[in-house]
């Protein structure tokens, strides 16, 4: 015995280093506030050595601007499990980077960040191509205006033109600056005035924004309506729109980003192909009156905002000449109620939005006076603006973004781990790869030796959400606590939990009613031993710990 204790004692010690990461959120996501300047903003990533403690703060990014409220360091979770962890902040309105530490006890393991979170505003965009731009102006190079502060968001993605509504799969978000040539997802074709509208509300609210864009160019309030009833109609106008489309990408905006984002309010603006086609006033109002209260069934968001255009101007498509169509903004006014409560199509929680029938000509229209272009666009973003009232932002309830799901994992094999979601959702996809759109797995849970596995979910709304990325560790050494599973030796796999043999980095228990031997010449590796049950040991064999 002597001899054993001459070898326990007089090893080394061996410190590993840990390695952290912030998987969620991403730079330059933006989160609704609510009404408070408030929002949970969730935290999650991975680490790889045994930690005690993760904690985070948030750090408000130096601007000329107030900007936001930093935090002290604070516990987001005790004992991660597995190297995995996750926990969340609350935060004040503003514009952060977000920092994380893992501890084992007093010991700092490792540090990492993410820069430019925000907390804010969220905006959806809906309506036809002055809302969205077109290819054909686009290809004049008609985009838009780029955001000048830092603090304007888009998602540069543009989903294909021809994707039925039930086809359509978005990507795991990525956000970046609002530039004019960004397509602004999921279906926004350039930059338009929404860039130019965020400088100016940045700069009023001092908070960030973000903007998601689902116009659809030349489309009509019939085929919004339409498909708004029914997801697999193609309805015949000027063009075949695929099954679903148009209003498929503003329901795809609302279940997907704003899920996972939040939102304020949807921003319409559409009325100038029903000019051509002379909609009356009863026909207008129904129509938008039935996509803006499908919009909340869809999406159980029963007070969801919206912010109404009141637009005609028009040439083209039989129209030899511009003209103003009176019963369309009669219709966009009935449905605002600004014509009284009692009117065909009045709607709550429906808001007045610019007027932009006057804004004609050269100077603030394209060659074809009808896109907006250069000064208009700055003109619309400022119409915008004012539509945005300070008495909007404090009348208007927003949607935070639904929980984050969130996972466990347990080691089930020597190098294998089983990642589980913690609540149940009626579809599930697992995916491994940076976009989120390949499937690895459809159950609850999921195992595997490597990789990384997101899960997407989508529940009884309709709502879809992806889980934080979980990385399985290329080792599981001092990572996972080992536990005897049986009476065995020391140096046999199936002795223990994980099915591995415990490191010179592992915690190891053996359990009660359990007795462990070190066979002739073996040696016993461990960090750490809780002995609940019996450790025999041969004529030479050894313990040895770090």
């Amino acid at each position: 015995m002597p001899k054993l204790l001459i070898i326990f004692f007089s090893l080394l010690s061996v410190t590993a280093l840990c390695q952290i990461n912030i998987t969620y959120p991403t730079s330059r996501a933006v989160f609704q506030r609510n009404n408070n300047n408030q929002c949970i903003v969730y935290l999650a990533g991975n680490f790889t050595s045994k930690s005690t403690k993760i904690e985070a703060r948030a750090v408000a990014r130096p601007m000329a601007q107030s900007q936001g409220s930093s935090t002290s360091w604070s516990t987001i979770q005790t004992n991660p499990q597995n190297g995995f962890y996750s926990g969340a902040l609350i935060l004040q309105g503003g514009w952060y980077d977000l920092y994380v530490r893992a501890w084992n006890n007093n010991t700092l393991l490792g540090t990492d960040s993410v820069q430019r979170v925000g907390v804010g505003e969220v905006f959806v965009i809906a309506g036809q191509s002055n809302a969205s731009g077109s290819e054909t102006v686009r290809l004049e190079g008609n985009y838009g205006t780029s955001a000048v502060d830092d603090r304007v968001s888009f998602i540069n993605f543009l989903n294909n033109w021809d994707h039925e509504y039930q086809k359509v799969s978005l990507p795991a978000p990525v956000f970046q600056h609002a530039d004019s040539t960004a397509r602004i997802a999921p279906f926004g074709i350039s930059g338009w005035c929404w860039g130019a509208l965020g400088d100016l509300l940045v700069q009023r609210l001092k908070v960030p924004v973000a903007f998601f864009n689902a116009a659809w160019s030349g489309s009509s309030i019939g085929v919004w309506s339409q498909t708004a009833d029914d997801s697999t109609l193609s309805p015949p106008f000027l063009f075949p729109f695929p099954k679903g489309m148009p209003y498929g990408y503003l329901r795809v905006a609302l279940n997907y980003y704003v899920a996972q984002f939040g939102v304020r309010a949807v921003l319409w603006h559409q009325g100038e192909t029903d000019n051509a086609f002379s909609t009356t006033r009863a026909t207008y109002a129904t129509q938008l009156k039935n996509v803006i209260e499908k919009s909340r069934i869809h999406t159980n968001k029963p007070n969801l905002a919206w912010v109404v255009s009141r637009a005609s101007y028009y040439k083209g498509l039989g129209l030899t000449t511009h003209r103003v169509w009176q019963p369309i903004l009669d219709a966009q006014n009935d449905v605002i109620g600004l014509n009284g409560t009692s009117q065909t199509g009045y709607t709550t929680k429906v808001f007045a939005g610019p007027e932009t029938d006057s804004y004609k000509g050269s100077a603030y229209r394209d060659a074809d006076d009808v896109h907006f272009k250069g000064q208009g666009h700055v003109a619309l973003a400022n119409l915008w603006n004012t539509a945005l009232s300070t008495s909007f932002f404090q009348t208007v309830t927003p949607y935070a973004p639904l929980s984050v799901p969130t996972v466990t994992n347990s080691c089930i094999a020597a190098d294998r781990l089983s990642i589980q979601l913690n609540l149940s959702y009626p579809q599930v996809q697992w995916t491994s790869n940076v976009t989120a759109t390949d499937t690895a797995g459809v159950s609850s849970s999921i195992s595997n030796n490597t990789g990384s596995y997101i899960a997407r979910v989508k529940d009884y709304y309709g709502n879809i959400l992806l889980s934080p990325k979980i990385i399985i560790p290329s080792t599981f050494s001092g990572l996972i606590p080992i536990q005897s599973l049986r009476t065995g030796s020391w140096n046999t796999a199936s002795t223990w939990s994980c099915g591995r043999i415990p490191s010179i980095l592992d915690e190891v228990t053996i359990q009660q009613g359990h007795v462990v031997s070190i066979p002739l010449n073996g040696v016993g590796n461990f960090k750490d031993l809780l002995l609940n049950g019996q450790l025999i040991f041969s004529t030479v064999s050894a313990l040895r710990n770090n």
